[in-house]
């Protein structure tokens, strides 16, 4: 499990892709979050975007990953914690360790296999 922490002066807007799980927790202030909501797409009339404002001590988890836009409001500054979920390995990941593995497997002396 990763963090990122991020603080936002009173204003300030920053964008962050943000994968699936992912925690946004509101330390100080109230920040305001919004995320294109795929799940509405079917909707012809329904709003693209959702928005949300979270205020200190509140906690957003991700239900898909994509890009949110992170504001702090006229008035404060803002302090926010992005935990993502610890890791899955993809079967890229998968081979990639096993191919590190292979040279030290293929240059192992046989005798270290042999019985005395």
């Amino acid at each position: 499990m990763q963090t990122q922490d991020i603080r936002l002066d009173a204003g300030q807007s920053h964008f962050a892709w943000l994968d699936k799980g992912c925690r946004l927790i509101v330390l100080d202030g109230a920040l305001a979050i919004t995320w294109r909501d795929r799940t509405l797409d079917w909707l012809p009339d329904a709003p693209l975007t959702v928005r949300r404002v979270l205020t200190e001590g509140e906690c957003l988890t991700m239900d898909a990953p994509g890009h949110v836009a992170l504001a702090a409001g006229a008035g404060a500054d803002v302090r926010v914690t992005i935990v993502t979920p610890a890791g899955r390995y993809s079967w890229r990941d998968r081979l990639h360790a096993w191919l590190t593995r292979l040279p030290a497997r293929l240059t192992a002396s046989p005798r270290a296999h042999e019985r005395s």
